[in-house]
């Protein structure tokens, strides 16, 4: 069975995760975006809670999250006191990104940290390549901006494909050679850009990313440019 509805674009402080409802129990939270229950002045976090029993999703029920990247601000909310977030959900990330941010050599700490009780809590599992999570949910791996870098593909009433941090504002998609300073591999992920810009122009897919103005754009690509839309979430 196809998703029923993108259940919402749920509010966490300023930024947002989403949650998918596949109609037969799958609650899936796509990117847990934010640096979790913190704020320092410069980031802020600490809604999830509220903000999915909002939109009617609470923590037990959600059976799969799935991360885009493993940077620190799509991470926050993976575990919480040393303990996942979502006890009923199966974690899931690319190994390139685990083995760049949790076990390698040169291992994030922050990641190390927030990451690591969902591998001793038996909650995590990795993935290799693209792959189906459920009817309708579809995982592209294009590395570039990290080295397992993993768009989502909602399929439902249209297509919304889940960039994660492909890009971080609008004008990537014109400004073709434009590199940003976060991308692991900024040639790679120039190019997935491109690519991605080219496969939806002139589509009706919605392309949403974490960092889009007010951090709930979406757009569609036309021949003329861009088109914006606030259009992310249906009701469920």
């Amino acid at each position: 069975m196809a998703p029923s509805a993108v259940r919402a674009a749920v509010k966490i402080g300023d930024i947002e995760v989403l949650a998918v409802r596949d109609g037969v129990g799958t609650e899936v939270a796509v990117d847990i975006l934010s640096v979790g229950p913190f704020d320092d002045g410069k980031y802020r976090g600490g809604r999830l809670l509220d903000s999915l029993v909002e939109a009617g999703v609470s923590p037990g029920d959600v059976t799969d999250v799935v991360f885009t990247h493993l940077h620190f601000d799509h991470i926050g909310w993976a575990s919480v006191d040393d303990k996942p977030m979502f006890p009923r959900a199966t974690c899931r990330a690319h190994r390139a990104d685990w083995e760049h941010f949790v076990s390698g050599e040169h291992a994030d700490p922050a990641a190390v940290a927030e990451l690591t009780p969902l591998a001793d809590g038996d909650r995590l599992e990795l993935f290799d390549g693209d792959f189906t999570l459920a009817p309708g949910i579809d995982a592209l791996h294009l590395p570039g901006h990290t080295p397992g870098t993993t768009v989502y593909v909602v399929s439902v009433a249209g297509r919304r494909v889940l960039l994660g941090d492909v890009a971080h504002s609008l004008v990537q998609f014109s400004e073709r050679d434009w590199q940003v300073i976060w991308d692991v591999d900024p040639a790679a992920a120039s190019a997935v850009r491109n690519r991605i810009a080219d496969e939806a122009a002139d589509t009706d897919d919605l392309l949403v990313a974490a960092h889009f103005r007010d951090m709930r754009l979406a757009c569609r690509l036309t021949p003329e440019g861009y088109q914006g839309s606030d259009a992310v979430s249906e009701p469920g």
